[in-house]
């Protein structure tokens, strides 16, 4: 069975949500949400919620796999073991991983 995990990234205006069908652990996800972070940190003037996704997926795709770590989903599965939530702190104009 698989440890299946899905992240919503939110800013102010959209949100979107990132779907990883195995080792969905927080040991092995959190790592990967918070590089990402620090990797794009002061890259864009805003939030920029749709460029932060695109440089996730990017930044966790091994090109030798044929089955992508993680991909594009409309919403939470319902079947997921873990839920993670990256959310825009507009006061502090940074991301941030939370609740």
């Amino acid at each position: 069975m698989s440890t299946r995990a899905t992240i919503k990234f939110k800013d102010e205006y959209e949100e979107y949500f990132i779907y990883r069908h195995c080792d969905g652990f927080p040991d092995v996800v959190e790592p990967d949400i918070i590089n990402v972070i620090k990797d794009r940190e002061d890259s864009w003037s805003g939030s920029e919620a749709g460029k932060l996704v695109s440089c996730f997926i990017g930044m966790n795709f091994n090109h030798e796999d044929r089955i992508p770590t993680y991909e594009l989903t409309e919403s939470f599965h319902g079947d997921e073991s873990y839920k993670y939530f990256v959310n825009w702190n507009e006061d502090k104009k940074q991301w941030e991983l939370g609740q």
